[in-house]
C-alpha cells in the first residue's frame, strides 16, 4: 500500500487504495511521491480526485504512459527528468478531485486528455483562444462549416455531428474548468469565467444552427438569427442554467421561410438540449418570446417591433435590457438590438412598471420553498437576484437620460452605477464583491455533476468539500464559507432594500422626473413650467431657474441631484409652500455640496430625502434654524437623532463648555441651544414623539441654556472686589410653567442677596450697581445672532413693572409684597419657578411668594379684583378688527379663558390641596378634577382647548417663522398650520371647525367657573 496511509492526511484508506491500483497501472510508483500526495491532500475531495485520476488512467488505456510523461518535466529543462510539473498535476488532479461531469467526459474521450496538459499556454481564459471568435471557429469547425460563411453549414449530419459538436464544447470547457479550480483568486477572474462560458453557448448555438442549416436548409435560404437573453445576453452564464433565447426572422420572410424556420429552431434547440450518445449541453428556454410558450417559436422582425411597441408588459423591458444577438444571420441580430433596445430605456415610464418589477422579485422570494430558502444563493433575500434587481432598475429608471449606464452585464452596470454617482462607491464594491463571491460558490455547486443547481448543501461532508473549492488558502472549511456567505447576504439585503425601494425612483419616471429632465434633454420649457404650475409652484421660472442651478454639469453633486431632485420635487408639492422649499434647499444644497455624506443620505435614505422635504416644504422656522446648522440634516437619516436628550447629558455638556470655556462659554452655550432648539422643532414638523411633551421640553432647554449662561456672565463680571452676593433667576408666565412655546419671551424676575457682614451703604449701592449689571450681560448675551437662535429675557413681570428697578433685593421683595402686592401680583406668582442661581436664595425666595400665591383665604375683593381683571383685559387687550372666536391667546375659550380659570381655582384651594401647587396649567387642572373643584368632563373640555390653541400657535410660528395672535385665515396657513397638527391634505377647514367648536365648549365652562354664570 502507498505510504500516504502513514502520513497525518485528509485522505482516506479508499484513496490510497487507488493510489496503489495507478501504481500497479502505469508500472512506477507515481502515487507515492510525497509532492504528489501534498497536491492530492490539496484539492477539494482527495478521495474523489485518486478515484478519478484512476478512471482516467484506465480508460486511457495504452496512452497513459503518454499522459504521465506529459505531467513529467512539463516545464522543461528547469526539472529533473524524475520530477512531475507541479502546476500540471495539480490542474489535473484539482479537475479529478472536483468534477465528477469532467471526469465521465475524459473516460467517454480519453482522446481529450490532452486538453488537460497542453503546454504554454494552457490557461484559456488569458489566451486568444478563448475570445469569442477563437470559441466560434472551434465550435464551427467541429461540424466541418465554414466560419467565414454568412450562413455557415455543417458538411456532415445527424448523430455524429450532434456528438462531435458537444464533445468539443465540453473540450473547452473542461480547460474552463481547470484554469477556473486553480486560479488563486477565483473571484477575481469570475467575470472572465462568465464571460467564455456566454460565449462558448453562442459558438455551440451557431455550430447547432449550422447542423440543422445542413439539414432542412442547405442553400441558407433563411434569414434568421438567435438573440440570447437573461445571463447568455449578459456574458455572466454559469456553468450550467438554461439559455434563454428568442428566434428572430428578416421582416421579408415569407410563410414558407416562416415554416422552415421554425423546423430550424426546433431542431437547433434539439441538437443542443435533447439526450443523446453524447449528453445535453443545457436547455435551450425560448419562453420570453412575446406571449411566452403561447406565442409564436418564431417571428419576424417587424412583429417584435409592432409587439413590444402595443402588447409587451412591463417585464419583459426588462428582459430585453440583456438582449444580445449570439447566432445566425448578424445583420437581422444588429437589427433586433438597434431597434428594440430604445424601447428599454423608455419603458420605466410606463404605469406601474417600477412597482411590477418590485412585485415581481417579493413573488420570486415568496416562492422559495420554506426549506430551501436559507441555502438559496440566486433567488433567496441577499442572494444574485438582489444584486442583478438592484442595478437593473436603476439601469432602467436612470438610463433614460444617462447612456454611461446602459449595458447588460451586471458588474459592469455596478461599476458604472458608482462612477456615475446613482449608488456609492463603497456600495458598488460591496454589491460587486458579494455577486463575484456568490457566483463563485454557484459555480462550484454545478461544477460537480455539471447539474443545474443554487443551493447550499446541507450536508455537513459536501459542505466541506464545497468548502474546499472555494477556498484556495487559510481556512477552508464549511463554517468559514456559511460565514462569509451570510455576511455578504446581510449586506447585500441592506443594500438592495435601500436602493430597490427608494422612493426617488418612482418620482425620477413620474411629472417631476421630466420637469428636471427638460433643460438637460431640449424639452420644452414652458411644458415644464406647466407642469410645475400645477403642482403648486407660484413661480414656475424661478422654480426652473433653482433646478437648472441644481443639476447643471457633471459633477458627482449635479448627478446625485439629478436622481433625487424629482422626488423632492413632489414632496415639496405636497406641503404648502413649494417654491420656499425648493429655495431653502439650494441654500442647503450649497452650504453641503463638498460633503460626499449628504449626498449618499439624500439617494440612499428615502427616510431622510421626504424628511428634508417635509421640513423645508411646510416650516419656515425649522428651515432657518436648518439653514444655519445645516450639518443637522444627517439627523433625519434616523428618527431616534430627534428624540429629546437627556437632560442630565445635557447639563453636563453645558458644564463641560464652562470649564473648558469659562466667561467666553456663552457662544457655545448658545449654539447648543440652538441645536437642540432644531432637535425640537424638527421633531415637531415631523410628529415624531409625543408633540404635547414640546412645551415641556423647550422650557427644560431655556432653563438649561439661562442657568449656563448665568454661570457664565459671572465668571466674567465677578471680580475679587465684589462684595459677596447670592444671585437667581425667576421664571414667570408660560416658561414658568414649563409651557413655552417657539414664540414665547423669557418671563423672568431677578433676585438678588448679599452674603456675609452687613455691607455699608456704598457696598450696598455698588452690589445694587453691579447685579443689575449682570441682568443686563446675561439679556444682551443671550440674544440671537447670524449664527445662533438666542433667548429673548422680559422682566416687565417684576414688582412696578418697567418703572421698577431690574435686579431687587430679597429683602426688598419681602417689604413690597407685604406693603404694596396686589391680587393681579399673586396670581402672576402663581407660575414662578426658580430656574438659575443659588439654591438658598432660591429656597428663601420661594418661602417667601409661597403665602401670596397660596393664601389660606381668597377675599371676596380679591375673588372681584381678578374677574373684573379677566372682563377688562378681554375688552381692552383684544386688538381692534380681533376675531373673538379665533384670538389664541385672549379669544373666548383660548389660553387666558383656561388659564384664568385654573389660576383662580388654585388662588382659592391650593393652601388646602398641596397637588394645586404647581406652575403647570394642565396639572393643577388634572388635580382640581380629581379633587372634585370641577367636573372631569368639564377639565377635559379646558384642557382640550387649552392643548389645541397652544399647538395651533406653535404650528403657525413653525409655518410662517414668526408669532401669531390668531387662528390663520388665509388659505395656506390655515392648511400649513393644519398639515403641522397631523390633519391630512385640505384639512384646513377641518382644523378650523375643530378649534371654533372645542373653544366654544371652553368659553362656556369657563363662564361658568370663573365668572359663576
Amino acid at each position: 500500500m502507498a505510504r500516504i496511509t502513514s502520513r497525518t492526511s485528509v485522505v482516506s484508506s479508499s484513496a490510497a487504495r487507488f493510489l496503489d491500483e495507478i501504481d500497479e497501472l502505469v508500472g512506477e510508483p507515481l502515487a507515492t511521491d510525497s509532492r504528489f500526495i501534498d497536491l492530492l491532500e490539496a484539492t477539494p475531495d482527495p478521495h474523489a480526485a485518486a478515484l478519478g485520476l484512476l478512471r482516467v488512467l484506465e480508460a486511457a488505456g495504452e496512452s497513459a504512459p503518454q499522459f504521465l510523461s506529459a505531467i513529467r518535466s512539463g516545464a522543461g529543462e528547469d526539472l529533473a527528468e524524475d520530477e512531475l510539473d507541479r502546476a500540471l498535476l495539480r490542474r489535473v488532479l484539482a479537475v479529478m478531485g472536483t468534477s465528477e461531469a469532467m471526469v465521465d467526459h475524459l473516460v467517454r474521450h480519453p482522446e481529450s486528455l490532452p486538453q488537460l496538459v497542453e503546454q504554454s499556454p494552457f490557461l484559456m481564459i488569458s489566451t486568444p483562444a478563448a475570445s469569442a471568435a477563437a470559441l466560434r471557429r472551434d465550435l464551427l469547425s467541429a461540424v466541418g462549416a465554414d466560419p467565414d460563411s454568412p450562413a455557415p453549414t455543417a458538411d456532415h449530419l445527424g448523430d455524429e455531428a450532434i456528438k462531435d459538436l458537444r464533445r468539443t464544447y465540453r473540450d473547452a470547457q473542461l480547460r474552463l474548468v481547470a484554469d477556473d479550480l486553480v486560479a488563486e483568486a477565483p473571484e477575481e477572474i469570475v467575470d472572465h469565467v462568465m464571460a467564455v462560458l456566454s460565449d462558448l453557448a453562442a459558438a455551440a448555438m451557431d455550430a447547432a444552427l449550422a447542423i440543422a442549416r445542413a439539414e432542412l436548409d442547405p442553400q441558407g435560404t433563411v434569414r434568421i438569427a438567435v438573440i440570447a437573453l437573461g445571463k447568455t445576453g449578459a456574458r455572466e452564464l454559469n456553468y450550467v442554467s438554461d439559455v434563454d433565447v428568442v428566434f428572430v426572422l428578416d421582416s421579408s420572410t415569407n410563410d414558407e421561410q416562416r415554416e422552415l424556420a421554425t423546423e430550424l429552431a426546433q431542431r437547433m434547440r434539439s441538437i443542443l438540449s435533447d439526450a443523446g450518445a453524447e449528453p445535453a449541453l443545457w436547455e435551450v428556454d425560448t419562453a420570453l418570446r412575446p406571449e411566452g410558450k403561447a406565442g409564436a417559436l418564431v417571428r419576424t422582425m417587424s412583429e417584435f417591433t409592432r409587439y413590444y411597441a402595443d402588447i409587451a408588459k412591463n417585464w419583459e423591458f426588462q428582459a430585453l435590457l440583456k438582449a444580445r444577438p449570439v447566432a445566425g444571420d448578424v445583420g437581422v441580430g444588429e437589427e433586433f438590438v438597434e431597434t428594440l433596445l430604445p424601447l428599454v430605456w423608455e419603458a420605466a415610464s410606463r404605469q406601474g412598471f417600477i412597482d411590477g418589477i418590485r412585485s415581481m422579485r417579493r413573488r420570486v422570494v415568496d416562492l422559495i420553498p420554506a426549506a430551501e430558502a436559507p441555502r438559496q444563493i440566486k433567488l433567496g433575500r441577499g442572494g444574485l437576484r438582489d444584486v442583478e434587481f438592484s442595478a437593473q432598475l436603476l439601469q432602467l429608471v436612470h438610463g433614460r437620460t444617462d447612456e454611461e449606464i446602459r449595458t447588460p452585464n451586471t458588474l459592469v452596470a455596478l461599476e458604472e452605477l458608482g462612477d456615475h454617482g446613482y449608488i456609492g462607491k463603497e456600495d458598488a464594491y460591496v454589491f460587486s464583491s458579494a455577486y463575484r463571491f456568490m457566483r463563485v460558490v454557484e459555480h462550484r455547486v454545478q461544477i460537480p455533476r455539471m447539474l443545474r443547481n443554487a443551493l447550499i448543501p446541507d450536508d455537513d461532508e459536501k459542505l466541506r468539500i464545497l468548502a474546499r473549492s472555494v477556498f484556495t488558502s487559510g481556512s477552508r472549511t464549511g463554517a468559514r464559507l456559511e460565514d462569509t456567505r451570510k455576511d455578504y447576504a446581510k449586506q447585500v439585503t441592506r443594500l438592495h432594500e435601500q436602493i430597490f425601494y427608494r422612493p426617488i425612483l418612482d418620482a425620477a419616471v413620474g411629472v417631476h422626473g421630466a420637469v428636471v429632465d427638460a433643460h438637460n434633454r431640449g424639452s420644452s420649457m414652458q411644458a415644464a413650467a406647466d407642469r410645475l404650475q400645477a403642482f403648486g409652484y407660484r413661480d414656475p421660472q424661478g422654480a426652473l431657474a433653482h433646478i437648472k442651478a441644481l443639476t447643471s454639469g457633471m459633477s458627482r453633486t449635479a448627478l446625485v441631484i439629478k436622481q433625487v431632485l424629482p422626488a423632492l420635487l413632489d414632496w415639496f408639492s405636497d406641503g404648502v409652500s413649494p417654491d420656499a422649499a425648493l429655495l431653502a434647499f439650494r441654500r442647503l444644497t450649497d452650504s453641503l455640496s463638498s460633503s460626499g455624506w449628504f449626498l449618499k443620505m439624500l439617494r440612499d435614505s428615502g427616510l431622510a430625502a421626504k424628511s428634508v422635504a417635509e421640513v423645508l416644504s411646510l416650516s419656515g422656522y425649522a428651515s432657518e434654524l436648518l439653514l444655519r446648522q445645516p450639518a443637522a440634516v444627517a439627523w433625519l437619516d434616523n428618527f431616534d437623532n430627534l428624540k429629546s436628550r437627556d437632560s442630565k447629558a445635557l447639563a453636563a455638556e453645558v458644564a463641560g463648555l464652562l470649564k473648558r470655556h469659562g466667561a467666553a462659554s456663552i457662544t457655545p452655550i448658545r449654539e447648543t441651544y440652538s441645536r437642540e432648539l432644531l432637535r425640537i422643532a424638527l421633531r415637531d414638523v415631523l410628529d415624531v414623539g409625543d408633540r404635547a411633551e414640546i412645551p415641556g421640553d423647550l422650557s427644560a432647554l431655556m432653563d438649561l441654556t439661562v442657568s449656563g449662561a448665568l454661570q457664565a456672565v459671572r465668571l466674567d463680571l465677578d471680580g475679587p472686589e465684589t462684595p459677596p452676593y447670592e444671585f437667581a433667576i425667576i421664571a414667570m408666565g408660560r416658561w414658568g410653567g414649563n409651557e413655552i412655546g417657539y414664540f414665547s419671551d423669557a418671563d423672568v424676575t431677578f433676585v438678588f442677596r448679599s452674603v456675609g457682614e452687613e455691607l455699608g451703604a456704598e457696598d450696598k449701592a455698588k452690589l445694587s450697581k453691579h447685579v443689575n449689571k449682570v441682568a443686563l450681560g446675561l439679556g444682551s448675551r443671550l440674544k440671537a445672532s447670524d449664527a445662533a437662535q438666542g433667548v429673548d429675557l422680559d422682566a416687565d413681570l417684576r414688582p412696578e413693572g418697567k418703572n421698577g428697578p431690574l435686579v431687587r433685593a430679597l429683602s426688598s421683595y419681602r417689604a413690597y409684597y407685604a406693603k404694596w402686592s396686589q391680587p393681579w401680583e399673586a396670581q402672576a406668582l402663581l407660575r414662578a419657578r426658580p430656574v438659575a442661581g443659588d439654591s438658598g436664595l432660591i429656597e428663601d425666595f420661594t418661602e417667601l411668594i409661597d403665602p401670596l400665591r397660596y393664601p389660606v383665604e381668597m377675599p371676596t375683593k380679591s375673588l372681584t379684583q381678578v374677574r373684573t381683571l379677566k372682563a377688562r383685559m378681554e375688552d381692552e387687550r383684544l386688538p381692534r378688527n380681533a376675531d373673538k372666536r379665533r384670538h389664541l391667546k385672549l379669544g373666548r375659550g383660548s389660553l387666558s379663558d383656561v388659564e384664568w380659570t385654573v389660576q383662580l381655582l388654585q388662588l382659592q384651594h391650593a393652601h388646602r390641596i398641596p397637588g394645586l401647587r404647581t406652575t403647570s396649567t394642565l396639572t393643577a387642572l388634572s388635580v382640581a378634577a380629581e379633587e372634585g373643584l370641577i367636573p372631569t368632563d368639564d377639565a377635559e373640555e379646558l384642557a382640550a382647548a387649552w392643548q389645541l390653541a397652544t399647538n395651533v400657535r406653535s404650528a403657525v410660528m413653525l409655518y410662517r417663522g414668526r408669532t401669531a395672535q390668531s387662528l390663520p385665515e388665509e388659505h395656506f396657513e390655515l392648511e400649513a398650520t393644519a398639515r403641522l397638527l397631523g390633519y391630512p391634505a385640505g384639512g384646513g377647514h377641518e382644523l378650523e371647525d375643530d378649534y371654533l367648536r372645542t373653544t366654544r365648549h371652553a368659553r362656556n365652562i369657563m363662564e361658568e367657573h370663573f365668572y359663576g354664570f
